[in-house]
């Protein structure tokens, strides 16, 4: 599911740190996003505040990404609470292949499918 030792760790930190219940697959499949790309989870501040414990879309405001990036977080958004984020086809035209894993993974987990192949 993780796809490298770094991400499980991230993860469970935030997951930790939010005070995420175990049910909460909208927030985890946020974080998973998150967590999953370097990039992102050091400015998931940017994006999600914890206190509040709801997503920033001001962030795009406030951080350059890139296309696949911004991708990402809008699927952690949609993810989360149906943030409107464009096709499917949108999406993963801009990620390279181990950002859609990320992507298939994330949405996995937010609906509990348990086996993807």
């Amino acid at each position: 599911m993780f796809l490298f030792p770094d991400h499980q760790e991230r993860f469970e930190q935030f997951i930790k740190q939010d005070g995420t219940h175990n049910k909460d697959r909208e927030r985890q499949a946020l974080f998973y996003v998150f967590t999953g790309f370097g990039d992102l989870g050091d400015r998931i501040k940017h994006f999600y505040d914890i206190e509040g414990r709801m997503i920033r879309p001001e962030g795009f405001e406030e951080v350059d990404l890139t296309s696949g990036s911004k991708a990402l977080v809008e699927l952690a958004f949609n993810l989360y609470n149906n943030y409107p984020c464009g096709t499917v086809v949108d999406l993963f035209a801009n990620l390279d292949e181990r950002n859609r894993r990320l992507a298939l993974e994330a949405i996995s987990l937010r609906f509990g499918i348990t086996e993807i192949k």
